[in-house]
């Protein structure tokens, strides 16, 4: 005792985090801190204390490929360790995903870990930061606008006003030999038909000017808020490495200059309906949500145009940018469209919903498009409670124990890619999957094709992402021949994100040419 008392604290305090250490090495000598060893399920080795953040921390923001390469190294299942997740159980069948997404609320739950961050972005009374009765009034509020009410008179309504514009776009930069960035286009596109069908407004986004080309703030803003979010799910520092880098103060701004969009949207549209007779109002989704006394609660209110704003562009505009880029490596699907437009009789006049079965070529190329680059790329469940995966005999794999606190995660993009699921030609552009021999679509059936989600948490957005990608494709495709740019330097072979979403990494140069009858 006399000894340790010569010792100054310092010394002490030192001698005692030493000692601490090495036990938790003991303890832990392969896997992060308070998980439990798991002898039955193979997966990289880690390091003591903190498992596998070693080999996550530089791929932090190339985690599909980590995945990947996870999957090729163990199998349709490998485990991982690391904070603040815990033990990651990385699953690549498209039957126990179907599983999880069925048992999902009850058994499973996004957990904290993705809910801190999905309540900086887009916002905690939203359906992704939310569970219990929090989720199902977030979710509430976004019911009706995807009710087919809702396509018929104000989506439909609005591509009447938006496909127009954007072929005289077109036109413009074709007659001015102008290259034009589809991916920007198609961004703009998005936020217009969104932001006149939902909220009778009219962003000046899109114009019939292609120089409007180039910056725009509100694309910038959504993009970093995206970015940025996605960086901190595998980087338990971000909230000290954000003030290293620079991101921190990016996305504060950004959250602020979208936040400030949605409230003076708000205020306008408070001001119109108390002084404006109600016969002479608006009647769109943004002045339904506003007289519901359900919602009266202003972040509520807030956090779901947040949300709305974001995922009405993001989610249209990504299958509209990946769908070209597709097409133009396969034209001969363009052509196919063209003449299923031709044959339908609607090169005079936009596509209304009602129409939308008949242009099964169309909704092939969609879902294709979707399954290829879905809408979101990886995520996660948390096991509320102890569970198993089934065995799948008919693929010689046998189940699987789930601890409670045990993260499930998964990439739709690598499974919907993987060819023991989808074929030997399973990463490649083809939409004949989806097509009979005699022409009519079939609907990809799950478990296989994820692209929308399952059970309760079922994507609400999927038939309008369809209904705007056809209706967008069949205004344009019959007037124009597009292909990628041949400006020399300008045209780059796309790439993906790191996002929370599939979203194209950097624009997507085209040459424009008008076809034939149209000037």
């Amino acid at each position: 005792m006399a000894a340790l008392n010569d010792l100054g604290p310092t010394v002490l305090t030192a001698g005692i985090v030493v000692v601490s250490a090495l036990l938790l090495s003991i303890a832990y000598p392969d896997r992060y801190v308070t998980t439990r060893s798991r002898p039955d399920l193979i997966g990289p080795k880690g390091a003591p204390i903190v498992g596998n953040l070693l080999q996550v921390i530089p791929r932090h923001r190339r985690m599909l490929g980590w995945f990947k390469q996870l999957n090729e190294n163990y199998g349709p299942v490998a485990t991982f360790t690391l904070p603040p997740w815990g033990r990651g159980i990385l699953i690549n069948r498209p039957e126990w995903l179907l599983y999880v997404k069925q048992a999902d609320i009850q058994k499973y739950s996004r957990g904290p870990v993705a809910r801190a961050l999905f309540k900086e972005f887009p916002g905690g009374k939203t359906p992704v930061a939310s569970e219990g009765a929090g989720w199902r009034l977030a979710r509430k509020s976004m019911y009706p606008i995807f009710t087919v009410k809702s396509f018929t008179e104000h989506v439909s309504s609005a591509m009447n006003t938006i496909v127009p514009t954007a072929r005289s776009f077109l036109l413009n930069a074709s007659k001015k030999n102008i290259p034009v960035d589809w991916n920007d286009l198609a961004g703009r596109i998005a936020l217009s038909i969104f932001s006149h069908s939902a909220f009778t407004h009219d962003t000046g986004t899109l114009t019939s000017d292609p120089s409007i080309q180039g910056s725009d703030d509100l694309r910038n803003a959504l993009l970093a808020l995206n970015l940025i979010s996605a960086r901190r799910l595998f980087n338990p520092f971000w909230q000290w490495t954000e003030y290293i880098t620079g991101d921190r103060f990016r996305f504060n701004r950004a959250r602020s200059y979208i936040r400030n969009i949605v409230l003076h949207m708000i205020e306008a549209r408070r001001a119109e309906i108390r002084d404006v007779p109600a016969g002479e109002r608006h009647a769109d989704f943004l002045t339904a949500l506003l007289e519901d006394p359900t919602f009266d609660d202003p972040i509520l209110i807030r956090d779901t145009l947040v949300t709305l704003l974001f995922a009405g562009r993001d989610n249209t505009q990504n299958v509209l940018a990946w769908g070209l880029h597709a097409l133009m490596g396969a034209p001969q699907w363009m052509d196919r469209m063209r003449e299923e437009v031709t044959r339908n009789g609607s090169g005079n006049h936009e596509l209304q919903y009602a129409d939308l079965s008949r242009y099964p070529v169309h909704l092939a190329v969609f879902y294709e498009t979707v399954r290829l680059w879905p809408g979101l790329p990886k995520n996660a469940r948390l096991a509320l409670c102890d569970d198993v995966l089934p065995a799948l005999p008919e693929h010689g794999i046998a189940a699987v124990k789930i601890e409670k606190g045990d993260y499930i995660f998964w990439s739709d993009h690598n499974m919907m890619r993987d060819e023991a699921v989808w074929g030997p030609n399973s990463n490649t552009f083809d939409p004949s999957r989806h097509l009979t021999p005699d022409g009519s679509f079939v609907r990809p059936a799950q478990p296989r094709f994820n692209g929308f989600g399952a059970g309760p948490r079922l994507c609400p957005a999927a038939q309008l992402a369809t209904y705007e990608f056809v209706a967008t494709m069949a205004g344009i495709l019959p007037f124009f021949d597009l292909e990628p740019s041949k400006v020399p330097g300008l045209y780059d072979e796309p790439s993906m994100n790191e996002s929370f979403t599939s979203s194209l990494a950097g624009p997507l140069w085209i040459d424009i040419r008008m076809r034939k009858g149209m000037d």
